[in-house]
């Protein structure tokens, strides 16, 4: 199936004891066949790699949906071992390295049926290099180390199509899960029907994906009775409870323990500031509204897209809510649970490409500065500029909800807040819920790659790097 070509060693029966002691190696290549099977020829016996990887669950082409189609035209061991060169069906290329590869081999030693890598890298070799790379058709790559003739790595093409970290591939994911933002004036909230989220696998897809693009959505027509709102999050996944329990009541109550109880204005902010992962997707049921009360809208705003106008527009600022930690407290010690939350981290947090993947805002939740002296001063002037644009953003969302109306956003993502009302002249009751937003992504992902196009979740703001 294969020609391979190296100028190690005249004999292949000693090649690896003398690669081991003083061998040059040079770049060896390999050409694929285009040899096709034919009815006679039995695939398990021709490409027993790719058999056993599907027998064992491992060729996984609806997890990997989007690079399903992917297949290898062509592979070449390059730099004396350390990489792997791949030619796709595409006319692209990726590279890997050997302990890249190594710890993501998929033969039965090194990767279980559930798809979790076994390798224990306190075994690995860090020195050795790869002696060998083919195809076995265009399936599966096949890969040969210095340090361990014996073992075959063998590893799907969608696998390594969706892992490649040539700078090619690392743009076209970074351009399928980036944020898009909203640049309308006055921006309406995109809605779906309640009996749509409920009732059929293409309607809650719907959703998930309106709330993972745009980070916002209210789902219409939803059946006023208490802790349906739990029954809609859990079409995502389970409740995730924080000191105010799995669901809230949010409505005027005498002595309130948190201002959003009241019939305060409550600024624009994000839940549970003070947790080393704030809640995900926030979900707030319109129980009772009467038409008679006075005020009580809801306003929104994307803060990421805040963020980004910041970096543009204030990159001094910008640079110093990257690098200058806040402090974000909630102590309670009057109420049945006591709590006492103090958690400090900058507002915006950054990956190793600059981009944003984690912005951290609660003007309410805000406690007193610890850090170097003279950081004091910089960082109130910066966060009093970026306090300034969250409050006169022009891409607001603005809506009065109506009994059974819910409105879901990621709480990562969309700031939310509440003109006074005057709690006298009628009732207004919303019961609300979270789910934690790694397994909500998780979902998007899910239902994308079974019902949608396969294409990647857009970032959640939850500090991921990818």
């Amino acid at each position: 199936m294969l020609r391979v070509l190296s100028a190690c060693a005249p004999k292949m029966s000693s090649y690896f004891s003398n690669y081991q002691a003083k061998c040059t190696f040079r770049t060896v290549v390999y050409i694929a066949s285009s040899r096709t099977l034919s009815t006679h020829e039995d695939p398990s016996v021709l490409m027993p790699h790719y058999k056993s990887l599907v027998d064992r669950g491992l060729y996984r082409e609806r997890e990997y949906a989007r690079f399903s189609s992917a297949r290898i035209f062509g592979a070449s061991v390059q730099d004396g071992g350390k990489n792997v060169e791949i030619q796709w069906n595409n006319g692209t290329k990726s590279r890997y390295h050997s302990l890249w590869l190594r710890q993501s081999c998929h033969c039965p030693s090194c990767r279980h049926s559930s798809n979790l890598p076994s390798v224990n890298f306190n075994d690995v070799d860090v020195a050795a290099v790869i002696v060998r790379a083919e195809t076995e058709g265009d399936k599966v790559l096949k890969v040969t180390w210095s340090d361990d003739p014996y073992h075959t790595g063998v590893f799907p093409p969608p696998f390594l199509k969706r892992y490649s970290y040539s700078d090619r591939d690392r743009e076209e994911r970074n351009e399928d899960m980036k944020m898009v933002f909203n640049t309308n004036p006055k921006p309406s909230i995109p809605e779906v029907a309640y009996s749509d989220v409920m009732k059929t696998e293409l309607g809650l897809y719907n959703w998930l994906k309106i709330l993972n693009e745009v980070g916002i959505c209210l789902v219409k027509d939803v059946p006023t009775r208490a802790l349906e709102v739990k029954k809609v999050a859990e079409r995502i996944a389970p409740v995730h409870a924080t000191v105010y329990g799995e669901t809230f009541d949010v409505t005027d109550k005498p002595n309130p323990l948190n201002v959003a109880y009241s019939e305060q204005r409550l600024q624009l902010h994000m839940d549970q500031t003070p947790y080393e992962s704030p809640p995900g997707i926030q979900f707030l049921h319109c129980f009772r509204f009467d038409k008679e009360v006075k005020g009580g809208n809801s306003f929104f705003v994307d803060i990421f897209h805040v963020a980004e106008t910041l970096r543009t527009t204030h990159p001094e600022e910008f640079r110093s809510l990257v690098r200058i930690p806040a402090t974000f407290d909630n102590t309670f010690y009057t109420r049945d649970v006591r709590f006492h939350m103090v958690y400090q981290r900058p507002h915006i947090a950054l990956n190793h490409d600059g981009k944003i993947v984690g912005v951290t805002w609660h003007p309410s939740m805000i406690g007193p500065l610890m850090t170097k002296e003279e950081d004091v001063e910089e960082y109130y002037r910066a966060y009093k500029c970026m306090a300034t644009m969250v409050n006169t953003f022009p891409y607001q969302y603005n809506c009065r909800l109506e009994e059974g109306d819910l409105i879901t956003f990621n709480n990562r993502r969309i700031l939310h807040g509440r003109h006074h009302y005057d709690a006298k002249s009628g009732d207004r009751h919303l019961q609300g819920c979270y789910v934690q937003i790694d397994e909500f992504k998780s979902q998007v992902q899910v239902c994308s790659n079974t019902v949608g196009n396969g294409k990647l979740a857009t970032r959640v703001g939850n500090l991921d790097w990818q």
